[in-house]
């Protein structure tokens, strides 16, 4: 639950655009960058305890985060 604010600091013109890494939601000016999610940039510090809790939850249950397997046919 450590991390900071960081500023982007970027020249007006430049047109490359930032996206949260948990919500995808585009961030302007600054992010949240979060210790245990190194290069990661979230939006607010309450997505990356979002993604953390449900990280947490999921090791819990024994779930894993691999995509669900296809149907033949479908």
């Amino acid at each position: 639950m450590s991390g900071r604010t960081v500023l982007v600091e970027a020249p007006w013109y430049e047109t490359r655009i930032m996206n949260c890494s948990f919500c995808g939601i585009m961030i302007a000016r600054q992010y949240w960058q979060d210790d245990q999610f190194e290069g990661e940039r979230f939006c607010t510090e309450a997505c990356a305890d979002v993604k953390r809790r449900l990280e947490r939850d999921g090791q819990r249950t024994g779930q894993r985060s691999a995509p669900a397997k296809r149907r033949a046919g479908g």
